[in-house]
């Protein structure tokens, strides 16, 4: 019974996926009978996956013809993708000559809507790997990537943060708005953001804004490492390093002054 429930909720997830796809390839609105034909099934089962994708901003009906056509949702999604495959060509080589300088691990985190998610690692070169996971979403507060988020992303700031998003992740996380105010405050002036075991005891990280056109914020770069090798006194080499890094990738993205 399991295997038959995962079978099916599998085929149901493909069909959905399908119909998604059968109406971003329409050129023009698309009905349920079309699309029954197309996938080789039956108008009620077509109508239940369109139903769940209206519901979640994916498709739009057409309320006069009851069509179907792409919603927000899809155009958001694919917004979001195209800005992290820019972002992932913009700063490969940036990324990769960091790396070697330092022999640290290096981690990119592009902003989707008001998510910032990590889409590449490039670990280090230390006998023990550290690394964020690629589709890790980060937490605003107690990171350095999110520090700099906070600091340089127009549609983000520490006042839009409830109580319930700034947990004690660890006895060094900030928790106080107003501490974290002043620390924002400073990394916009100083155009970058330390997150001294915030996060993670034992791991520290440093990082600097990817801007694009306009200084729109498109991402960050960080440097991740442990307490031995990225201190509470930051070494102003990594810093110096870490925003040229930061600079070339953002150049490649249309930006032209300095943050």
């Amino acid at each position: 019974m399991k295997e038959e429930t995962t079978s099916g909720g599998v085929r149901s997830v493909q069909l959905a996926l399908d119909v998604l796809e059968r109406v971003a390839g329409a050129s023009e609105e698309i009905g349920v009978s079309e699309l029954a034909v197309q996938l080789g099934t039956t108008k009620g089962s077509v109508f239940r996956h369109l139903k769940t994708l209206v519901e979640r901003g994916y498709l739009s009906q057409n309320p006069q013809t009851s069509r179907y056509r792409l919603g927000v949702q899809s155009y958001v999604l694919g917004h979001a993708a195209a800005d992290g495959i820019d972002l992932l060509s913009a700063s490969a080589d940036a990324l990769r000559d960091l790396r070697d300088e330092l022999g640290l691990s290096v981690v990119l985190s592009v902003l989707q809507g008001r998510r910032l998610v990590v889409v590449d690692t490039q670990l280090g070169k230390s006998a023990l790997e550290i690394g964020v996971r690629t589709g890790t979403e980060l937490q605003l507060h107690c990171n350095a990537q999110g520090k700099v988020a906070l600091a340089f992303a127009r549609q983000l700031g520490v006042d839009q943060l409830g109580a319930a998003d700034l947990p004690a992740v660890t006895v060094n996380t900030v928790t106080d708005r107003q501490e974290l105010k002043r620390q924002v405050a400073e990394v916009r002036a100083q155009g970058w953001a330390a997150a001294i075991e915030e996060e993670t005891l034992g791991i520290s990280a440093i990082a600097a804004p990817i801007l694009g056109l306009n200084a729109e914020f498109i991402g960050a770069v960080a440097l991740v490492a442990t307490v031995q090798n990225i201190t509470r006194q930051v070494d102003p080499a990594q810093v110096h390093a870490l925003k040229k890094a930061a600079l070339r990738a953002s150049w490649n993205l249309g930006y032209r002054d300095g943050p």
